[in-house]
């Protein structure tokens, strides 16, 4: 449950990307819809959203693992995140945490790939009592973004 509302919180404060209108499958275009099926055929009944970008995203788990995947209105393929468990980041994204970002409590973990860059990528998404960050890293630690979102004052 936690996890849950956890990822409801991401999804709501993270960035003006991060809104999204779920879809039907029949409301995506069939050149994304046929992108998809060629990158993941194995995958049938993803649930589709368009986030505020105008992108489309598929989400589905494979191997136990939540999988968000993003095309734009082409059908052109963005990215992939897959979530992962924290011992597969590499030691030099850990050393980066535990020396950079030390007052910060490791929340998720995915393993990132784009389109543009053939790079490892993590994303990890950290928290401590005034803000969240999300950081893009590549596995030799060296940090590609990096977002705060301030939390509310109750």
């Amino acid at each position: 449950m936690r996890k849950a509302l956890l990822m409801l919180f991401w999804a709501a404060t993270l960035s003006p990307a991060a809104w999204a209108q779920v879809l039907t499958a029949d409301q995506v275009p069939a050149q994304v819809k046929q992108a998809f099926q060629t990158k993941f055929p194995a995958v049938k009944k993803p649930e589709w959203k368009i986030k505020s970008d105008k992108n489309y995203e598929a989400e589905f788990i494979r191997a136990s693992a939540e999988v968000t995947v993003k095309f734009d209105t082409t059908g052109k393929w963005l990215e992939t995140e897959t979530q992962i468990a924290q011992a597969r980041l590499t030691k030099a994204v850990r050393d980066v945490l535990a020396n950079r970002f030390s007052g910060y409590k490791l929340i998720e973990t995915q393993s990132v790939e784009l389109w543009n860059d053939p790079g490892a990528i993590f994303e990890v998404h950290l928290d401590n009592q005034s803000e969240i960050l999300k950081i893009q890293i590549y596995a030799n630690g060296n940090i590609l973004s990096k977002s705060a979102t301030p939390k509310s004052k109750p």
